[in-house]
């Protein structure tokens, strides 16, 4: 039975890096059969009950050093591992990992589904272009990603697919309809699911989107639904919007405050009629889901996947507008059913991308 070690940002509660495993996981097992996976998590326990696989914690070195001398390949991602804005020592961290696992225990390394940079300082992109030179298969979900490898002199092919998240069997609607059952006191209406993420450049996020809100409830007799995907961190800006509302808007607005996993998420947003989203995995659930997100980017992989379906640029966060953005909202709403049908062609085309790198993990093994 072949063995990989999985290398990404897993076991600290954000849904989207955890679907990302998922997806893996999944589409792993589907290519290649029976298999030895073991993850490194910031939780090992919460990662090996939830994927059932075998998990080890990300900073013990003595544990990752036995589980590399006995593996056939180290996969890192998928994600946005290689890049230097949100953190200054986790590019070092998985570049790291990487250069144990050619260098050291001289393995096969496969970079799968990143999306790569921005990467800022000029050390960290000399690095990154020599180690990834130095490596097997590199694997990244969009063009904008190639293209930066290719400015930090990285010449080995390299192929574009997806997401990993579009390697998952997509969830029953039943489970995300009976939360919104318990959460809304409003039944029967279109629901609205609005997923947003504190940023230093947006500090007026809640007060927008508090007024995005209110005509939402107002203009569209619509219930807004308030989704946090890195649970701890951004239900806090969920309450803060709330908080924003006036007193007879607030019990038309849903938030999700009680932790749900990866399915339930997906299943939540299958239910929405449009999704409204900030964080990249919010677009990229709806578009599983065969929900129309509508996007607000504060990092260039939120334009890279709307070009990835001929989509215009979303909003900026810096430039965050409510108005605008409720006319972007209205328009999509309105035109709802025939933005559905243009979407399943794009569901479709990233369904079957996702089963092109799985497929190059089973190459690698077999090699």
């Amino acid at each position: 039975m072949h063995k990989i070690l999985i290398s990404g940002y897993y076991g600290f509660n954000n849904v989207g890096d955890e679907a990302i495993l998922k997806g893996l996981i999944e589409g792993i097992k589907r290519v290649e059969g029976p298999i030895d996976i073991v993850v490194l998590s910031q939780h090992p326990e919460f990662t090996s009950k939830k994927h059932e696989v075998r998990s080890i914690k990300r900073t013990n070195l003595l544990h990752i050093f036995k589980e590399m001398k006995n593996m056939d390949l180290l996969v890192s991602g998928g994600g946005s591992l290689f890049q230097d804005v949100t953190s200054k020592r986790s590019i070092a961290y998985y570049i790291g990992i990487i250069w144990f696992a050619k260098r050291l225990f001289k393995k096969k390394v496969m970079i799968y589904s990143q999306g790569i940079g921005p990467v800022n300082k000029k050390y960290n992109r000399w690095l990154l272009g020599k180690i990834l030179n130095s490596i097997d298969f590199i694997n990244v979900r969009d063009e904008k990603s190639k293209l930066e490898l290719e400015s930090l002199g990285v010449t080995k092919e390299i192929l574009v697919t997806t997401d990993t998240v579009f390697g998952i069997s997509k969830p029953p609607l039943e489970m995300g309809k009976a939360v919104l059952e318990k959460k809304s006191k409003i039944k029967g209406k279109p629901y609205i699911g609005i997923s947003v993420r504190h940023w230093k450049t947006g500090n007026n996020i809640a007060e927008e989107m508090a007024k995005l809100c209110t005509d939402i409830v107002q203009d569209m007799d619509c219930v807004p639904v308030l989704i946090p995907f890195h649970f701890y961190k951004d239900l806090k800006l969920m309450e803060s919007i709330h908080k924003n509302l006036d007193k007879d808007i607030k019990d038309k607005v849903v938030i999700i405050d009680e932790y749900l996993y990866v399915e339930d998420y997906l299943s939540l947003i299958g239910n929405m009629d449009i999704m409204v989203a900030m964080r990249l995995h919010g677009l990229i659930f709806s578009v599983l889901m065969g929900v129309y997100p509508v996007g607000i980017s504060y990092d260039p992989k939120i334009q890279s996947f709307l070009h990835m379906m001929d989509r215009e640029d979303a909003m900026e966060v810096e430039n965050l507008n409510a108005t605008l953005l409720y006319k972007e909202l209205k328009d999509a709403f309105i035109n709802k059913e025939e933005n559905t049908i243009k979407l399943k062609e794009y569901q479709n085309k990233f369904i079957e991308l996702a089963d092109t790198h799985n497929h190059k993990v089973y190459d690698l093994l077999s090699q």
